[in-house]
């Protein structure tokens, strides 16, 4: 990785954005949650499980299918990146255009058949709509991470998140008075409107962007769209199969919890806490990780690509472990302050217990995320495709089982046995490839000892402190202990800064294997 100043300032950038947009996003979901109530959410979410699939099928891996060939152009002699990407965004247009037709047309059985209500119709065909802007601008967003230039698509994500926000609440006041399914088409309208837009900005940004290609011989050309297919195909064939369990997975719960007793309302309303609520506070500092594990695809695959193993495995080891101490802290502020982060965020204590329950698992699903970026970078999507459809069949057959019988609680342990597998696996698959050691003492036990102290110290101290002051002070607890135990040491923090100086050091790389 011979430009990491560049990684770390992209990824500060990207980190900012996502952290500004999924502020907005949960303040905004804060707004619907007063506006439409529990059960509306959980209504919208079942509109947005079956519109996740949608997406999925639409984009069918051309994202990584960009970012990857693009990357392998540009490290070309006669590279033909106006080339790939025409036939990136023809791809998605297509394939986007497809699904939104299948989709338009079986709104109706879906609503009735899927998911068991007929609110759900109109908003699942306005949302076919947008479906070939999101697919196209997945692979304008694969060609943006590839040139490493994510200033400006930032702004543009910046605009769209803006976009629905405002659209959506004007929308509302209109289309509210009509009841729960006119709620929801106010929402899905302004996420269309968001989504066009974004597109359109995108492909301007791209065009201003992009050079002509340094060779038009169309003998040259030959293989690109074979090339395209198989990156994306594998990728998407996996991201099919885990998004159509991963739908059933969420049309089961309500449905369990109906069978379990529960009625439809107060289901939804359930359903609505976990999925609308509390999972969106938790995911909502890995907001920096989606960052940094999506710009380590085009970082770790040009290292792949030249065969620097020592290099790919220098940087597996500090990443892996700055997520696990990051998740670590995360993990202990979600327990320790889960009343008032309830309070705080929603003025009410609904979703408390689920995220104090859920606060363990947070380093799991942070370590995940970042393992699946180098997992891709390292061309390992086929591997990738497989333990995602193992976590996601599992997720099924654990839910249709344990949520009648068990209610909420069933829905709970699946959660953590699915994501502890798909780490397992996938934890497994990146060692075998790119070797590393691992410290079990040093790297595992001496960061929870650390966490331990720093929780008993915070809930003894700061228990009559302002909510954010609080937290602050207990990160930088935790911090204090991981240096004092040697987890951070002087050359870690040598490496960090010596990213920001404008020259490297004499003799030394910025980033190098560790010889430790």
């Amino acid at each position: 990785m011979k430009n990491v100043k560049k990684l770390l300032l992209n990824t500060l950038l990207l980190t900012a954005t996502a952290l500004f947009m999924r502020t907005v996003g949960m303040a905004f979901n804060v707004y619907l949650t007063n506006r439409i109530g529990s059960a509306g959410i959980g209504l919208f979410q079942l509109i947005m499980s079956v519109y996740s699939m949608s997406v999925t099928f639409a984009s069918s891996g051309i994202r990584l299918a960009a970012t990857r060939l693009v990357i392998e152009e540009l490290s070309s002699r006669n590279g033909q990146v106006r080339a790939v990407m025409w036939r990136c965004v023809l791809y998605g247009l297509l394939v986007g255009s497809t699904v939104a037709m299948v989709l338009y047309l079986g709104a109706d059985w879906i609503s009735q058949t899927w998911l068991g209500d007929t609110r759900t119709k109109l908003p699942l065909q306005l949302l076919a709509v947008s479906l070939p802007c999101v697919a196209m601008s997945s692979s304008l967003g694969g060609y943006f991470t590839a040139v490493r230039k994510v200033g400006r698509y930032s702004a543009v994500q910046v605009a769209e998140q803006l976009i629905r926000v405002v659209a959506t609440a004007f929308l509302l006041t209109w289309f509210l008075p009509g009841g729960l399914e006119y709620a929801c088409v106010a929402i899905v309208l302004g996420s269309c409107l968001s989504d066009v837009l974004s597109f359109v900005c995108s492909f301007l940004l791209y065009r201003r962007d992009s050079r002509p290609d340094r060779s038009r011989e169309p003998r040259e050309r030959r293989g690109l769209v074979w090339r395209m297919l198989r990156i994306a195909v594998p990728d998407a064939v996996g991201a099919w199969a885990r998004s159509i369990l991963l739908t059933i997975e969420h049309l089961l719960i309500p449905s369990g919890l109906k069978k379990a007793g529960v009625s439809n309302e107060s289901a939804l309303a359930t359903y609505g806490v976990i999925q609308g609520m509390v999972l969106p506070v938790l995911l909502f500092p890995s907001s920096i990780l989606n960052s940094l594990a999506s710009l380590l695809v085009p970082e770790v695959a040009e290292c792949h690509a030249k065969g620097h193993i020592r290099q790919i495995r220098y940087i597996s080891q500090r990443v892996l472990r700055i997520t696990l101490y990051f998740g670590l802290g995360v993990a202990g502020c979600f327990y320790l302050y889960a009343a008032d982060l309830s309070q705080a965020i929603y003025h009410n204590g609904d979703s408390t217990r689920f995220i104090q329950v859920l606060a363990p698992l947070v380093p799991v699903m942070y370590l995940d995320m970042t393992v699946d970026g180098l997992l891709k970078g390292l061309n390992q999507q086929v591997s990738s495709m497989r333990y995602n459809i193992i976590d996601s069949f599992l997720c099924v057959i654990l839910v249709y089982f344990l949520v009648p019988r068990c209610q909420i609680q069933g829905y709970v342990i699946t959660i953590f046995v699915s994501e502890l597998i798909n780490f397992v696996l996938s934890f497994r698959c990146l060692v075998t490839i790119s070797p590393f050691e691992v410290n079990l003492f040093h790297d595992l036990l001496k960061p929870l000892l650390c966490l331990g102290g720093t929780l008993f110290c915070a809930g003894r101290l700061l228990t009559t402190w302002n909510l954010w002051s609080a937290i602050a002070v207990t990160l930088i607890l935790y911090m204090c202990f991981l240096c004092l135990t040697s987890c951070i040491t002087g050359e870690d923090i040598h490496w960090f800064c010596s990213i920001f100086r404008s020259e490297r050091p004499r003799g030394r790389r910025i980033l190098s294997p560790d010889r430790n």
